[in-house]
């Protein structure tokens, strides 16, 4: 046999690197890395996003409650709700003959 010895695995394949990856895929490697970014990128925008839309929904809902606030306090100070209160029978009648009137003038010939 001869003296020369066959190369070791260590030689043959190079060292990972020191993130763990092997450097004998650059290509991967670059598309990985890029990938990886493109994820980060795609997450700080969601997060971005999710954050706006939490804080507008915030919003919204205090602008909806002042609405409905003033609409009630509208509502109990008409005279169509003292009208109706006084005037159960009467505001029974008046609503089923305007659904009447609505619904001849609605439907289809």
């Amino acid at each position: 046999m001869s003296n020369q010895t066959s190369p070791s695995k260590s030689e043959n394949n190079p060292a990972p690197k020191a993130n763990g990856r092997d450097s004998s895929h650059p290509v991967a490697d670059q598309i990985a890395s890029t990938l990886h970014a493109s994820v980060d990128s795609l997450h700080q925008s969601a997060a971005t996003t999710e954050s706006s839309l939490r804080d507008k929904q915030v919003a919204s809902g205090k602008a909806f409650d002042q609405k409905r606030k003033a609409f009630e306090k509208s509502w109990n100070t008409s005279g169509v709700k003292k009208y109706a209160v006084e005037n159960p029978v009467k505001t029974a009648g008046i609503a089923f003959g305007i659904g009447m009137l609505a619904s001849m003038l609605l439907r289809k010939k």
